[in-house]
């Protein structure tokens, strides 16, 4: 009987702890730059990025970021319920119809889904900056 006291107790703090050790989901922040400084587009410009899962068990779950010319982004989930926290590829493409190359992606491809090597991990209160080079 006397055991009984400590074991439901504890028993209850073990589930507890473990329906609470999920991944916890954010909204992330950021922006990308360009040799240490801020990139930045025309008016007409549009930045894409996507941040890729290395979890093996969300199998590349892929999360797009809302984007603004200034370079700066918002990762908001599914239902803007936030994303996972954890590992991820970055796939960003730079278009501006502006610049060189009219329309085409300013990083030359570069940084796509198949080829980027970005990378970063998604913490809860860390802002995130996408170096994407010269």
């Amino acid at each position: 009987m006397y055991k009984c006291r400590f074991l439901l107790p504890g028993f209850a703090l073990v589930l507890l702890l473990v329906i609470g050790c999920g991944p916890s989901k954010v909204t992330a922040t950021g922006k990308v730059t360009q040799g240490g400084t801020q990139m930045k587009l025309s008016d007409k410009g549009m930045f894409v990025i996507q941040f890729i899962s290395e979890d093996k068990d969300k199998g590349g779950q892929t999360y797009s970021a809302s984007t603004k010319t200034d370079g700066t982004f918002t990762v908001s989930g599914q239902d803007n319920k936030g994303i996972p926290t954890g590992k991820y590829k970055v796939a960003v493409e730079a278009m501006d119809p502006y610049g060189p190359g009219g329309g085409q992606d300013k990083l030359g491809g570069k940084y796509k889904a198949g080829t980027t090597t970005l990378t970063t991990e998604i913490v809860k209160g860390k802002e995130i900056v996408l170096e994407v080079g010269k």
